[in-house]
C-alpha cells in the first residue's frame, strides 16, 4: 500500500473535510470554476490539493466524530469554501460592471457575448477587460495566492468550528458591494468623462450647426474616441486590477474571521 493511501486512510475524516472545503472553493471561484474545465480535472485537482494541505491542518478531535457529525461538518466546509470562492467571483465581477458602464456610453450596450466561464451573457467591453485582467491575475500568480488563502482559512477557521452569523456579516456585505461599484467606476471613469465631453461638444455643435446630423456623426465618433482613450488608459486599468486583486484577498480573510 502506497504512502499516499496510508496517509489518507489514517486521517480519513480530516481529509474528507479538507476536500469538502476545496470543492466549495473550486466550484465557484474564478479560474478554477470555469465551465470549460472538465469535472474530472476539478475533482482530481481537489484531491491533490487536499492531500498537500493535510499535514498542515490541525486535526483536533475530528477522528472521534461519528458519521453524522462528519456529514454535518462536511456541509459546513462546503459552505465555507463556497463563500471564499464567491467573494473572489464577486471581485472579478467588477470588470463586468465597469464594462457595462463603458458599453452604455460607447453604444455597445445592445450587444452582449457569451462568457465561456459561466455560460451567461456579458457586456462586450466587460468581457474584454475581464479577459485581459484575468491574464494579469495569472501572471501575478493570483491563483497561487487564492490557494494560499484556502490554506490559511484552516488556521483562521478550523474544521471543527461552527459558523456564527452576526451583524458584522451584513456590514461586510454592504462594504463589499460598495467597493465593487466604486472600483468599477474608477476603472471606467476616464472613458466616461471623455464621452461626456464628446456629448457636450456634439450638443453645442447641434445648436450652432442645425444642418449637421449629430446622430450619424456622434455614434462612430464616440466609439473611436472611447476606444482610443481606453487603449491609452489601459496601463492604469492594469494597475487598478492589481490593487483590486490585493483587496480581494483582504476581503477573503475578513469574511473568514467574521464567520
Amino acid at each position: 500500500m502506497s504512502k499516499v493511501l496510508v496517509d489518507i486512510l489514517s486521517y480519513l475524516n480530516l481529509y474528507m473535510l479538507i476536500f469538502a472545503r476545496c470543492i466549495g472553493l473550486f466550484v465557484v471561484s474564478p479560474i478554477f470554476g470555469r465551465n470549460n474545465l472538465p469535472n474530472i480535472f476539478k475533482l482530481g485537482f481537489c484531491l491533490i490539493v487536499s492531500y498537500i494541505i493535510l499535514p498542515y491542518v490541525n486535526m483536533g478531535n475530528v477522528s472521534e466524530y461519528s458519521f453524522f457529525n462528519i456529514m454535518f461538518l462536511g456541509i459546513k466546509e462546503i459552505l465555507i469554501g463556497f463563500v471564499i470562492g464567491f467573494i473572489a467571483y464577486m471581485i472579478f465581477s467588477i470588470f463586468y460592471i465597469a464594462g457595462a458602464f463603458l458599453d452604455l456610453d460607447l453604444g455597445f450596450s445592445m450587444a452582449n457575448v457569451i462568457d465561456p466561464q459561466y455560460g451567461s451573457q456579458v457586456p462586450i467591453t466587460g468581457n474584454f477587460i475581464y479577459t485581459i485582467l484575468t491574464v494579469v491575475f495569472m501572471l501575478l500568480n493570483g491563483h497561487h495566492y487564492l490557494i494560499k488563502a484556502l490554506v490559511d482559512s484552516f488556521y483562521i477557521f478550523p474544521v471543527n468550528s461552527l459558523i456564527n452569523i452576526n451583524n458584522n456579516l451584513f456590514v461586510f456585505i454592504v462594504q463589499l458591494l460598495d467597493y465593487m461599484f466604486v472600483s468599477a467606476i474608477k476603472i471606467s471613469i476616464i472613458v466616461m468623462i471623455s464621452i461626456f465631453l464628446v456629448n457636450l461638444i456634439l450638443g453645442i455643435l447641434a445648436r450652432t450647426m442645425p444642418q449637421m446630423n449629430v446622430f450619424i456623426v456622434g455614434m462612430p465618433l464616440k466609439i473611436v474616441i472611447g476606444l482610443s482613450i481606453m487603449s491609452v488608459s489601459f496601463p492604469y486599468m492594469v494597475a487598478m486590477g492589481d490593487r483590486i486583486f490585493t483587496n480581494m484577498y483582504e476581503f477573503i480573510y475578513k469574511i473568514i474571521r467574521i464567520l
